[in-house]
């Protein structure tokens, strides 16, 4: 087929990471580049070696020739953009969350099932080394019957959300798991069948102000608990706030035949216990698993990958978006995958000002038409 036109919005910000595995990709051409700043505009133009720059999103969708577009614009925008490019017929390839809103959620479902485009959510996480080896172990039944996790986010983000002040409003302007995907992406794969249809969650109070001396809307630490409609229970904390040391993204695991751990701070490294291997349950190091485990995809990612996000990720996300257009298949994340990740987080947040009260998650595959 011929090379596939890709205009890339949000260019100059989240958009330059997928540089590499754009230029790396001989199936595509990056046609356009758009981004409100007009600096970030030229280089990201001189970047992706694009043919045309575009201030305005609809401007670039009607007057460039594409087949797609990556939307790697701040949350608000994921579904507007989302919608109008489907709308045009386009592939679309959107950065994270899928939606800030049950009602947007609702019409991002409408708009795919309307198109003939491809929706792909890029949920980087899911595709990290470790994550999906972890995900293949599941599916071997070498840890049993799983039903339990617990994830957190701990990060320093204070700063960051004054360099990039819409996280300021979408990340803790509001209350409750506020950016949930890269925590519920790669644990919902450990629970294949399975999805969250309830939660319920609660914070830790007020102690932190920005540098304008007003109080963050989101509590210091939030804790979500959740339950799968297979009755399994996920536990998960956001803590952006905290004046402590970030230790990032962290996982446990537990099923009736093992457990897993992953690496909690600097040094340590990523563990795992098999009833089948270990009689005296001690603990393995992860990697003692790659060879008979590891995804081919892995096995096969070229070097240039590990200089992208995620040690890979987003070279792996960005390719596994170009594999759905080019065979015609469904995508690795769909649109009802990347809500799983997503309306757990919008639903936290009626549970928190509910005062912890447990709340029904939809299933957006039963808003299909």
């Amino acid at each position: 087929m011929d090379r596939i036109r890709l205009g890339i919005v949000g260019a100059a910000g989240r958009g330059i990471a997928y540089e590499i595995p754009a230029s790396t990709d001989d199936r595509i051409e990056v046609t356009a580049v758009c981004d409100v700043s007009p600096e970030g505009r030229h280089r990201a133009q001189e970047a992706f070696d694009a043919a045309q720059s575009f201030s305005d999103f609809h401007d670039m969708l009607w007057e460039a020739d594409l087949d797609a577009v990556l939307i790697a614009t701040p949350k608000e925008h994921h579904v507007p953009q989302s919608v109008a490019a489907l709308e045009r017929g386009l592939h679309v390839l959107c950065e994270v969350p899928a939606a800030r809103s049950l009602e947007e959620a609702k019409e991002l479902v409408r708009a795919v099932e309307s198109s003939d485009g491809t929706f792909m959510l890029a949920e980087n996480d899911v595709f990290r080394r470790a994550w999906m080896l972890v995900a293949e172990l599941v599916a071997d039944g070498r840890l049993g019957d799983v039903y339990y996790a617990r994830s957190e986010r701990i990060t320093s983000g204070k700063e960051k959300m004054e360099r990039s002040r819409w996280r300021r409003t979408w990340r803790v302007g509001r209350n409750g798991i506020t950016y949930p995907t890269h925590n519920l992406g790669p644990l919902l794969r450990w629970f294949p069948g399975d999805r969250i249809d309830r939660v319920a969650c609660s914070g830790s109070g007020h102690h932190y102000t920005d540098p304008r001396g007003e109080g963050y809307e989101q509590e210091d630490s939030v804790v979500m608990m959740a339950k799968t409609e297979q009755d399994h229970l996920i536990v998960h904390r956001q803590d952006i706030l905290s004046d402590r040391p970030a230790c990032g993204y962290r996982f446990e695991l537990q099923g009736t035949g093992g457990c897993f751990e992953s690496a909690a701070h600097s040094g340590d490294e990523h563990r795992i216990s098999l009833q089948d291997e270990d009689a005296d349950g001690q603990w393995q190091s992860l990697t003692a698993f790659e060879a008979a485990y590891l995804p081919e995809m892995w096995r096969e990612l070229p070097a240039v990958a590990s200089q992208t996000g995620r040690n890979g990720g987003d070279y792996l996300v960005f390719q596994s978006f170009v594999d759905a257009i080019e065979s015609g298949s469904s995508p690795s994340i769909d649109v009802y995958e990347g809500l799983d990740m997503t309306l757990p987080g919008l639903v936290s947040e009626r549970s928190i000002a509910a005062d912890g009260e447990w709340i029904d998650v939809p299933d957006p595959r039963e808003w299909s038409a």
